[in-house]
């Protein structure tokens, strides 16, 4: 009698690939052996021969005891239990099972497209998987940053097959993947696109810009809105800088995010006639904003070389005043024609009274600036002739009552001799 000499193993295999059954029976002799799906109650093959019209069914023998049947392009209908059975007088058999999983899939027509909304609104993403096993759903933001689904509560990742973001603002714009897996890979992703529709705000980070007339200047804003509209720059007399010329030169730069732009205008050689208040100015779909940036000239602090070396008589052009009055100096040869001079006045004026000589000295030694007053002469020499006339009186004497000292002290010791 014929008998098994081995089980049936069972197979777990993704669906699309091909599965192959043994049965392993010894002592077959005339008797058939058929291979059948339990779980359909149908006959696939009896010997060498396939009963069923399903085409993806095979069967083959190896010559000896193992007898194969085999399933081409394996589908989750496949999956069951399958029967290897001996026509003898008491039928024998036995069983294998066909495990087959099929790795995720996300129905596009049961899940969210893309979407747009106004700043403000509540939105649901759905997203639907199928596989076997069941899949898993989580959500995730495209560049990784946190998914606030309200003002207070924020996650990186998701779970479930519904998103439900609450009162949704403009830093929720942006990708969100639906993520389906159940271990078999690979997992798959859904990307839907989530746009928030707003009205644009400008921001000006430098609202007064002096410059010096002759020279350049940049000033800048910040505009965010969605979806894109037009920005540009309004001139002080009013028209408007959309494109780029040899007097200002326009340049847009996106922001990290899509919505955000920078907006800088440079203006070349600045005169009086671009001096004012330049608008920066944003429109879209949903309205408009603006802001104001006033270019003013300013005076650049230089140091006037020339007026310092003319002694400050530029006084419109310099930024200070010397603190003494110019002092003339003179040699010692000159003392002889400043003395000269001076016997010369005095012969032309009449003779003054010491006390007021002595006044005007005083005054002179005081107020080095002064150069004569009403009721001296007029003379070319300059207040530091009189000085060096005096002082070398005084010198004069000096050495003479030293002499003289020295003469007494020798006679002295004479004496005493």
């Amino acid at each position: 009698m014929p008998y098994f000499l081995e089980p049936i193993s069972n197979v777990t295999v993704p669906a699309g690939r091909e599965v192959r059954l043994a049965c392993v029976v010894d002592h077959l002799g005339s008797f058939k052996l058929a291979w059948i799906q339990r779980d359909r109650s149908a006959i696939l093959t009896v010997g060498n021969h396939v009963i069923t019209r399903n085409n993806r069914i095979g069967v083959s023998h190896d010559g000896h005891r193992t007898w194969y049947l085999t399933i081409k392009d394996v589908r989750p209908g496949d999956a069951g239990t399958y029967m290897c059975q001996i026509n003898t007088a008491v039928a024998i058999s036995q069983i294998g099972h066909v495990s087959v999983v099929v790795p995720p899939y996300i129905k596009d027509e049961m899940s969210s497209r893309d979407v747009g909304l106004l700043e403000g609104m509540d939105l649901t993403l759905a997203c639907s998987a199928r596989g076997s096993p069941v899949p898993t759903i989580k959500w995730r933001r495209e560049d990784g940053s946190d998914i606030h689904l309200n003002h207070t509560v924020s996650m990186v990742e998701v779970p479930g097959p519904l998103l439900q973001l609450s009162q949704v603002s403009r830093t929720g714009m942006g990708a969100y993947l639906c993520i389906a897996s159940n271990g078999i890979p690979p997992s798959v992703s859904k990307r839907i696109q989530v746009e928030v529709k707003f009205l644009p705000t400008v921001y000006v980070p430098h609202q007064l810009v002096g410059v010096p007339l002759g020279q350049d200047v940049i000033i800048e804003c910040y505009i965010e809105a969605w979806p894109a509209g037009l920005n540009y720059w309004k001139r002080p007399n009013g028209i408007e800088v959309l494109h780029s010329d040899d007097k200002y030169e326009v340049k847009e730069v996106v922001g990290s995010q899509k919505y955000k732009t920078h907006m800088l205008l440079t203006i070349s050689e600045v005169s009086h006639a671009d001096i004012g208040e330049y608008n920066c100015i944003a429109n879209n779909s949903q309205g408009g904003a603006e802001q104001v940036v006033r270019v003013s000239a300013s005076v650049p602090f230089q140091h006037n070389r020339n007026a310092l070396d003319k002694g400050f008589e530029n006084k419109d052009n310099t930024y200070g005043k010397p603190s003494l009055s110019a002092v003339n100096w003179s040699k010692d040869n000159d003392a002889s024609a400043a003395l000269k001079d001076d016997h010369d006045d005095a012969r032309k004026w009449p003779q003054r009274n010491p006390n007021t000589q002595q006044r005007q000295t005083t005054k002179r030694l005081h107020n080095p600036s002064l150069e004569h007053d009403s009721s001296s002469p007029p003379s070319s020499s300059s207040s530091s002739s009189h000085y060096i006339i005096h002082q070398k009186d005084y010198n004069s004497m000096f050495w003479l009552t030293l002499l003289l000292l020295v003469t007494i002290q020798c006679c002295e010791k004479v004496e005493s001799l």
